[in-house]
C-alpha cells in the first residue's frame, strides 16, 4: 500500500454510497504498513470483512481468493489492492469478485504496471489498466484511471499504480462525481515524497545517464 493509493481510498470512501458489508481480498497488513493498509478507518460504520491466504493482523478470515467460500450476491463493497499481481490466476479472483458483490454494490481494484519485483509471497504479474478493465467484463460502469510522476508522460505511458472502481448498475452520475473529486484532490493524492528520497531518485538518474556512455545489456538467471 503506497501513500498516494491510501489517500485515493480515502476519497473515495467519502463519495462511494455508505457499504453495509466490506470484503477486502489480500487485507494481511505487514510489519511496516499497519497504519497504511488499515482500512477499517476509512469505514468506521461499516462490517468489514479482512481476507487473506496467510492468517496475521487485519485478517479475519484465511481463505483463498480464487475460491471464496462465501454466497453470491452478499457484499456492497469489494476491494482488492496491490494482489493481483501475486496471484497465480488472477482471472479467477475476478471471476470471484464478480460473484460475490451485489448487484448494485462496488469493487475498487488496484493493481501495479511498473514496479519493482516484489515476492508477498510470489510476484507473476504487471497490468495495464486495459488488462485491468479486461478482466472484469461483468461490470457496465467503470472508471480506470493510473498514478504516477508526471515526467517523460508516465502516468500515460507507464503508471507505478493502477485503479479500477467499478459497479454492475449504471450510475454514470455517481462516476462523474468521482472523476472531478479525484481530480480536485490530486494534490493530496500526491503528499509529500520525503527530501531524502527526491535526493536518492535524483542520484540514481544521474547514475543511468551516466551509464548510458558505457551502455551494455545484461542476463541474469530467475530459479
Amino acid at each position: 500500500m503506497t501513500k498516494p493509493l491510501r489517500q485515493t481510498l480515502a476519497v473515495l470512501s467519502k463519495i462511494l454510497p455508505s457499504p453495509t458489508r466490506i470484503l477486502e481480498i489480500g487485507s494481511l497488513q505487514t510489519k511496516n504498513q499497519k497504519r497504511l493498509a488499515n482500512l477499517r478507518t476509512l469505514f468506521p460504520q461499516s462490517q468489514f470483512v479482512g481476507s487473506d491466504i496467510r492468517p496475521g493482523p487485519g485478517v479475519d478470515w484465511v481463505m483463498d481468493a480464487q475460491r471464496l467460500p462465501l454466497n453470491d450476491h452478499s457484499f456492497d463493497l469489494v476491494l482488492c489492492l496491490e494482489v493481483l499481481e501475486h496471484a497465480q490466476k488472477p482471472w479467477e479472483i475476478a471471476k470471484e469478485i464478480a460473484r460475490v458483490v451485489k448487484p448494485n454494490g462496488f469493487i475498487i481494484i488496484s493493481t501495479q504496471q511498473n514496479f519493482p519485483l516484489h515476492k508477498h509471497p510470489s510476484d507473476y504479474y504487471r497490468f495495464t489498466p486495459y488488462g485491468l478493465l479486461y478482466l472484469f467484463p461483468d461490470f457496465g460502469m467503470k472508471l480506470c484511471f493510473a498514478i504516477a510522476p508526471p515526467f517523460n508522460q508516465e502516468v500515460k505511458l507507464n503508471p507505478q499504480t493502477v485503479v479500477l472502481v467499478a459497479s454492475k448498475k449504471p450510475c454514470r452520475k455517481l462516476f462523474n462525481q468521482i472523476k472531478k473529486s479525484l481530480q480536485s484532490n490530486q494534490t493530496n493524492i500526491s503528499g509529500h515524497k520525503p527530501y531524502r528520497h527526491r535526493l536518492e531518485h535524483g542520484l540514481k538518474f544521474i547514475k543511468r545517464g551516466l551509464n548510458e556512455a558505457f551502455f551494455r545489456q545484461e542476463i541474469y538467471f530467475f530459479k
